[in-house]
């Protein structure tokens, strides 16, 4: 059965004019009136009284409905095998916070893509309190942030990041390997509000009674080395960043570090399954085999 002389015929039957019915089928009516004639020959019937008007015979009548089945059945047929394709394909919606080591999150996730071209990947940076956010609100499936104490089952652990003191090469600490607190009294700082080290580094300040000035602030982590580089100021930063263009020391005072995991959704998990068995696959040290986040 030709679909399209039946979308030419119902169209004849609900304008009532051959001229018409070639207008909303977009073709011309010589057009349309062959392909009436051979749906007729077809059906060995003749469905149209010829005449000013386009009036259904009993056969056309009865056909009508068949018609219009036919044409629904084949709409919802369509629809439901085009989402099924789509559906094979699976969406996974990946969140993680700023100051992670980009180039070896983005060699993650490249893998990741590589090794599973059915996934769809959508990615978002945001603060940690975002991703949380988006979480209870279904609208990511898992992200990469840091872990709370009592992280429950949830989570995976994946490494731990410890902070540095990072100081201009020619900077009067930049030969030591190691720094106190009160050391920093009245140096120049340059910060990432955001950062996760910063309500323990304020702590910690405030209970030395130590008040560095701020002298800068900056959106990301590699800004503050930059910054820190060109001599701005002095900045704590996760340990993966060192890279040679400023000096790091030691804060043993500042003890705090952070467990960076991967959390999701109960009812994000078969989204998430694969990345999380991929992720904790890795070594995640320097001398994984694949280049992947920590030292």
């Amino acid at each position: 059965m030709n679909l399209t002389l039946i979308r030419y015929f119902m169209a004849v039957a609900e304008t009532g004019s051959f001229t018409r019915g070639a207008e909303r089928a977009n073709v011309t009516q010589p057009t349309l009136s062959a392909g009436i004639k051979r749906l007729e020959e077809s059906l060995g019937a003749s469905l149209f009284e010829r005449g000013r008007a386009a009036q259904l015979t009993p056969a056309g009548a009865r056909f009508l409905p068949r018609a219009r089945l036919l044409l629904q059945e084949w709409t919802a047929a369509r629809r439901e095998l085009r989402q099924q394709g789509k559906s094979t394909r699976q969406r996974l919606r990946l969140g993680y916070v700023s100051g992670l080591p980009q180039a070896r999150l983005a060699a993650l996730l490249g893998s990741f893509a590589a090794a599973h071209p059915d996934t769809a990947l959508e990615t978002l940076e945001a603060p940690a309190a975002t991703l949380n956010r988006r979480l209870d609100l279904g609208r990511i499936d898992a992200a990469i942030l840091p872990l709370s104490d009592d992280a429950d089952d949830m989570a995976l652990s994946l490494f731990r990041q410890r902070y540095l003191l990072a100081v201009p090469t020619q900077h009067p600490l930049a030969h030591r390997s190691t720094a106190r607190i009160v050391d920093l009294q009245d140096q120049p700082f340059v910060i990432r509000p955001q950062a996760e080290i910063m309500p323990a580094a304020e702590r910690l300040f405030a209970a030395l009674n130590v008040r560095p000035r701020i002298v800068g602030r900056a959106e990301s982590d590699q800004g503050l080395l930059a910054l820190v580089g060109a001599g701005i100021g002095i900045a704590i930063l996760p340990h993966w960043l060192a890279d040679g263009s400023v000096a790091t020391l030691a804060l043993p005072e500042l003890r705090d570090s952070h467990r960076i995991g991967l959390v999701w959704r109960k009812s994000g998990e078969a989204a998430s399954q694969p990345f999380r068995d991929f992720a904790a696959g890795h070594g995640w040290d320097g001398a994984a085999r694949h280049p992947v986040i920590g030292h």
